[in-house]
């Protein structure tokens, strides 16, 4: 007897592997969109970066009645200025380096604080404008 076709064994083969390669096609059309949302808020945020830089750079260190460096201030669940769907930590950490200068961490994000879009870090130089120490 000469029979044609698959066997049940062949067919379930044949699913299992077709299976397989959807659920990795499906897994790359996941990782893709993380890729694009990542993507589209780094190009949201990327002409506000720099000058917010800049203005924690100049307003970060409190100053005493004299006009010199006390504390920094907190930043936290700031409004990116001209990105107003996205806020900012600015998170500083103690001075562990020869210089004595803390290292800034700056964290974007959307809703969770948690879940960041971008993140940067700086060092943060005891620098203030002369313009703040005059009005002080």
């Amino acid at each position: 007897m000469n029979r044609s076709g698959f066997s049940l064994i062949e067919v379930l083969l044949a699913m299992g592997l077709f299976l397989v390669g959807v659920t990795a096609l499906l897994g790359l059309f996941q990782f893709g969109g993380g890729m694009e949302n990542t993507a589209r808020a780094h190009a949201e945020l990327a002409p506000h970066v720099e000058p917010l830089v800049q203005k924690l750079l100049d307003e970060a260190w409190m100053l005493d009645s004299g006009g010199g460096t006390t504390r920094l201030q907190e930043f936290l669940a700031q409004p990116v200025p001209g990105a107003p769907d996205y806020k900012y930590d600015l998170i500083v950490e103690n001075p562990k380096r020869a210089d004595g200068l803390p290292r800034a961490r700056l964290r974007f994000y959307r809703s969770n604080p948690e879940r960041p879009v971008a993140r940067l870090s700086f060092l943060l130089a005891k620098q203030v404008p002369m313009s703040r120490r005059l009005d002080s």
